[in-house]
């Protein structure tokens, strides 16, 4: 005869790092979607024909704010690390373009810059950030 093993109680199944693990991944989505969404604060002007563009990809978003200062996301960036940015992108993403938002009360001079600065980098698609 066989000796009998002693029975023991139902061992449960341990869900606690399964939690762990789906908590830091929603931490960790919620941080990131929060940082692309971010964007500089500006007043972007109104235009009667005013359209929403279809493909949102291969697009570098630059914000020009009153003073005349770029942005690129929330970072500050120079005239120059922007136009290294333009001619890289430009190098590397196929058709690439530039939106440019720019302040309602930004003198023209500075929205002029960063267009001569995507021209002289090859980028002539530059598409303006309007509401409607």
């Amino acid at each position: 005869m066989k000796a009998r093993r002693p029975e023991t109680p139902d061992q449960e199944f341990d869900i606690t790092p399964m939690i762990d693990v789906v908590f830091l991944l929603i931490v960790f989505f919620m941080v990131v979607a929060a940082q692309i969404t971010e964007k500089v604060e500006i007043v972007v002007p109104t235009a009667d024909k005013a359209v929403v563009p279809e493909d949102n990809s291969r697009r570098l978003e630059v914000t020009v704010v009153e003073n005349g200062d770029a942005y690129v996301g929330m970072m500050p960036v120079s005239r120059e690390a922007l136009a290294a940015r333009v001619l890289q992108d430009n190098n590397t993403v196929p058709g690439f373009r530039v939106y440019l938002r720019a302040d309602s009360n930004t003198p023209h001079k500075h929205i002029q810059e960063i267009m001569m600065l995507c021209a002289e980098n090859g980028v002539y698609d530059v598409i303006f950030a309007t509401l409607q």
